[in-house]
């Protein structure tokens, strides 16, 4: 599963922790800057911290399909 996700306040942030900590299989943030992409622990309140301020897009991947979970967070 691949969604396109907002997180925009520090209580989004542990929210959306909360949630993904229930989930078995990996949870990866991707973001770009334009020259590469990068990989976030999407267990890392840090990591998804500092990734929703600097980057505009955020890309939630997990082997699972967990839309009903997460939809109050995507955002396409």
């Amino acid at each position: 599963m691949r969604n396109k996700i907002r997180l925009d306040t520090s209580s989004d942030v542990r929210e959306f922790i909360k949630i993904v900590d229930g989930i078995p299989s990996n949870v990866k943030i991707t973001v770009s800057d334009g020259t590469g992409d990068f990989i976030v622990n999407g267990r890392s309140f840090l990591g998804l911290l500092y990734a929703s301020a600097e980057f505009p897009e955020l890309w939630i991947e997990t082997d699972q399909d967990i839309y009903d979970k997460i939809m109050n967070f995507v955002t396409e």
